[in-house]
Protein backbone atom coordinates (compact mmCIF):
# COMPACT_ATOMS: atom_id res chain seq x y z
CA UNK A 1 0.00 0.00 0.00
CA UNK A 2 1.58 3.11 -1.14
CA UNK A 3 0.67 6.61 0.52
CA UNK A 4 0.44 10.00 -0.95
CA UNK A 5 0.25 13.52 0.42
CA UNK A 6 -1.23 16.42 -2.07
CA UNK A 7 -2.07 20.06 -0.86
CA UNK A 8 -4.16 22.12 -2.68
CA UNK A 9 -5.34 25.60 -2.32
CA UNK A 10 -7.20 27.79 -4.71
CA UNK A 11 -5.08 31.35 -5.90
CA UNK A 12 -7.12 34.81 -6.62
CA UNK A 13 -5.21 35.55 -9.89
CA UNK A 14 -5.69 39.46 -11.16
CA UNK A 15 -7.24 39.83 -14.23
CA UNK A 16 -4.76 42.56 -16.64
CA UNK A 17 -6.24 44.34 -20.14
CA UNK A 18 -3.46 44.24 -23.10
CA UNK A 19 -4.14 44.49 -26.43
CA UNK A 20 -6.32 41.27 -27.11
CA UNK A 21 -8.13 41.70 -24.14
CA UNK A 22 -8.46 40.45 -20.86
CA UNK A 23 -5.93 37.93 -19.32
CA UNK A 24 -4.48 36.77 -16.30
CA UNK A 25 -1.66 38.29 -14.49
CA UNK A 26 1.56 36.21 -14.20
CA UNK A 27 2.18 34.52 -10.71
CA UNK A 28 5.54 34.17 -9.18
CA UNK A 29 4.61 31.25 -6.55
CA UNK A 30 6.86 29.72 -4.07
CA UNK A 31 6.71 26.22 -2.64
CA UNK A 32 8.04 25.24 0.69
CA UNK A 33 8.46 21.74 1.87
CA UNK A 34 8.73 20.80 5.68
CA UNK A 35 10.00 17.92 6.82
CA UNK A 36 13.16 15.50 6.59
CA UNK A 37 13.40 12.26 4.77
CA UNK A 38 14.67 9.61 6.97
CA UNK A 39 14.89 6.28 4.78
CA UNK A 40 17.31 6.27 1.86
CA UNK A 41 19.84 8.31 3.61
CA UNK A 42 22.59 5.90 1.72
CA UNK A 43 21.47 6.34 -1.93
CA UNK A 44 19.60 9.13 -1.04
CA UNK A 45 17.48 10.23 -4.53
CA UNK A 46 19.02 13.35 -7.18
CA UNK A 47 15.03 14.53 -7.43
CA UNK A 48 11.76 13.38 -6.80
CA UNK A 49 8.67 14.13 -8.99
CA UNK A 50 5.81 16.21 -7.70
CA UNK A 51 3.16 16.73 -9.60
CA UNK A 52 1.70 20.37 -9.87
CA UNK A 53 -1.80 20.72 -11.20
CA UNK A 54 -3.60 23.99 -12.19
CA UNK A 55 -7.78 23.86 -12.42
CA UNK A 56 -9.11 26.87 -14.54
CA UNK A 57 -13.08 27.76 -14.27
CA UNK A 58 -14.54 25.86 -16.86
CA UNK A 59 -15.78 28.81 -18.25
CA UNK A 60 -12.46 30.06 -19.19
CA UNK A 61 -10.62 27.14 -19.75
CA UNK A 62 -11.15 26.94 -23.00
CA UNK A 63 -9.56 30.79 -23.71
CA UNK A 64 -6.64 30.61 -21.01
CA UNK A 65 -3.80 28.30 -20.99
CA UNK A 66 -1.30 28.32 -18.01
CA UNK A 67 2.32 27.67 -18.92
CA UNK A 68 4.13 26.70 -15.52
CA UNK A 69 7.74 27.06 -15.52
CA UNK A 70 10.05 25.67 -12.71
CA UNK A 71 13.12 26.43 -11.40
CA UNK A 72 14.87 25.33 -8.18
CA UNK A 73 15.13 27.99 -5.75
CA UNK A 74 18.79 27.56 -4.82
CA UNK A 75 19.53 27.73 -8.65
CA UNK A 76 17.51 31.08 -9.36
CA UNK A 77 19.21 33.08 -6.46
CA UNK A 78 22.68 31.59 -7.39
CA UNK A 79 22.77 32.86 -10.76
CA UNK A 80 20.11 35.68 -11.10
CA UNK A 81 20.72 39.28 -10.62
CA UNK A 82 20.67 41.68 -7.94
CA UNK A 83 17.03 44.21 -8.03
CA UNK A 84 19.01 46.35 -5.64
CA UNK A 85 21.10 49.52 -6.03
CA UNK A 86 20.97 49.75 -9.57
CA UNK A 87 21.46 53.29 -10.88
CA UNK A 88 18.94 56.12 -12.10
CA UNK A 89 18.94 55.49 -16.03
CA UNK A 90 20.24 52.20 -16.03
CA UNK A 91 18.48 51.05 -19.15
CA UNK A 92 18.74 53.83 -21.87
CA UNK A 93 16.45 51.97 -24.10
CA UNK A 94 13.46 52.68 -22.19
CA UNK A 95 10.88 54.10 -22.43
CA UNK A 96 9.82 52.18 -25.68
CA UNK A 97 8.54 54.00 -28.60
CA UNK A 98 4.76 54.53 -28.85
CA UNK A 99 4.95 52.49 -32.35
CA UNK A 100 6.21 49.64 -30.23
CA UNK A 101 4.00 46.25 -31.14
CA UNK A 102 4.72 43.47 -29.24
CA UNK A 103 2.80 41.47 -31.72
CA UNK A 104 4.92 42.62 -34.80
CA UNK A 105 8.78 40.76 -35.06
CA UNK A 106 10.28 43.74 -36.46
CA UNK A 107 9.50 46.03 -33.93
CA UNK A 108 10.96 43.60 -32.02
CA UNK A 109 14.22 43.29 -33.74
CA UNK A 110 14.86 46.89 -33.40
CA UNK A 111 14.81 46.83 -29.93
CA UNK A 112 16.87 43.86 -29.96
CA UNK A 113 19.59 45.98 -32.29
CA UNK A 114 18.96 48.76 -29.72
CA UNK A 115 19.82 46.68 -26.78
CA UNK A 116 22.83 45.02 -28.60
CA UNK A 117 24.62 48.03 -29.25
CA UNK A 118 23.97 49.50 -25.21
CA UNK A 119 25.39 46.17 -24.57
CA UNK A 120 28.43 45.97 -26.93
CA UNK A 121 29.51 49.53 -25.89
CA UNK A 122 29.14 49.11 -22.51
CA UNK A 123 30.52 45.48 -22.47
CA UNK A 124 33.02 47.04 -18.94
CA UNK A 125 30.00 46.72 -17.01
CA UNK A 126 29.39 42.79 -17.79
CA UNK A 127 29.97 41.84 -14.35
CA UNK A 128 27.62 44.47 -13.09
CA UNK A 129 23.78 43.65 -12.35
CA UNK A 130 22.50 46.04 -14.66
CA UNK A 131 24.48 44.68 -17.41
CA UNK A 132 22.78 41.00 -16.60
CA UNK A 133 19.46 42.30 -16.86
CA UNK A 134 19.90 44.23 -20.03
CA UNK A 135 21.32 40.76 -21.33
CA UNK A 136 17.72 39.37 -20.30
CA UNK A 137 16.26 41.92 -22.24
CA UNK A 138 18.48 41.32 -25.24
CA UNK A 139 17.55 37.73 -25.61
CA UNK A 140 13.89 37.98 -25.37
CA UNK A 141 13.55 40.87 -27.58
CA UNK A 142 16.19 38.47 -30.34
CA UNK A 143 13.45 35.58 -29.37
CA UNK A 144 10.62 37.33 -30.08
CA UNK A 145 12.21 39.13 -33.32
CA UNK A 146 12.73 35.39 -34.44
CA UNK A 147 10.26 33.13 -33.19
CA UNK A 148 11.97 29.84 -34.75
CA UNK A 149 15.58 30.28 -33.38
CA UNK A 150 17.59 28.18 -33.22
CA UNK A 151 15.78 26.81 -36.06
CA UNK A 152 15.21 28.94 -39.64
CA UNK A 153 16.42 32.29 -40.37
CA UNK A 154 18.26 34.49 -37.69
CA UNK A 155 21.24 36.60 -38.04
CA UNK A 156 24.71 36.78 -36.02
CA UNK A 157 24.33 38.48 -33.08
CA UNK A 158 27.88 39.85 -31.40
CA UNK A 159 29.81 37.03 -30.05
CA UNK A 160 30.54 39.44 -26.65
CA UNK A 161 26.87 38.66 -25.73
CA UNK A 162 26.92 34.87 -24.30
CA UNK A 163 23.68 32.40 -24.45
CA UNK A 164 23.30 32.98 -20.60
CA UNK A 165 20.60 34.01 -18.36
CA UNK A 166 17.65 33.09 -17.00
CA UNK A 167 15.43 33.47 -20.15
CA UNK A 168 17.52 32.00 -22.82
CA UNK A 169 18.16 29.17 -20.85
CA UNK A 170 14.48 28.58 -20.37
CA UNK A 171 14.05 29.02 -24.32
CA UNK A 172 16.53 26.41 -25.08
CA UNK A 173 14.80 23.57 -22.50
CA UNK A 174 12.04 24.35 -23.72
CA UNK A 175 12.73 24.13 -27.70
CA UNK A 176 14.78 20.70 -26.90
CA UNK A 177 11.48 19.23 -25.81
CA UNK A 178 10.37 19.65 -29.24
CA UNK A 179 7.36 22.07 -28.12
CA UNK A 180 6.05 24.31 -30.92
CA UNK A 181 4.29 26.91 -30.57
CA UNK A 182 2.98 29.77 -33.08
CA UNK A 183 4.58 33.14 -33.64
CA UNK A 184 1.75 35.09 -31.78
CA UNK A 185 2.28 32.87 -28.70
CA UNK A 186 5.65 33.08 -28.49
CA UNK A 187 5.37 37.36 -28.73
CA UNK A 188 2.16 36.98 -26.52
CA UNK A 189 4.23 34.79 -23.68
CA UNK A 190 7.67 37.01 -24.13
CA UNK A 191 5.81 40.43 -23.88
CA UNK A 192 4.16 38.79 -20.87
CA UNK A 193 7.61 38.38 -19.26
CA UNK A 194 9.27 41.09 -21.19
CA UNK A 195 6.50 43.38 -19.53
CA UNK A 196 7.16 42.10 -15.82
CA UNK A 197 10.69 42.52 -15.61
CA UNK A 198 10.46 45.65 -17.87
CA UNK A 199 7.87 47.13 -14.87
CA UNK A 200 9.71 45.51 -12.04
CA UNK A 201 12.99 47.53 -12.72
CA UNK A 202 12.28 50.58 -14.56
CA UNK A 203 10.24 52.58 -12.52
CA UNK A 204 8.84 55.32 -14.66
CA UNK A 205 6.48 54.78 -17.47
CA UNK A 206 6.94 51.96 -20.17
CA UNK A 207 6.04 53.82 -23.53
CA UNK A 208 6.60 57.06 -24.67
CA UNK A 209 3.83 59.60 -24.78
CA UNK A 210 2.86 60.86 -28.07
Amino acid sequence: MSLTRASTDTLHVDTVYDENGLSLASLCLSIRFVGNIQSQLQNPPTFIPLKVSIHIPEAYASQISPIVECISLHVALSGRPSLNSLPEGSFPFFPLAPSFNHLNGRTWAVLADTIQDWLVNNISLTRLDVWLWGREFFWMAFVAAFPGFPHREWPLWDPKIGMEGEFITYWMSDFGSGSERSPDNIWTGVWRKFHDLATMLYPLPLFQEY
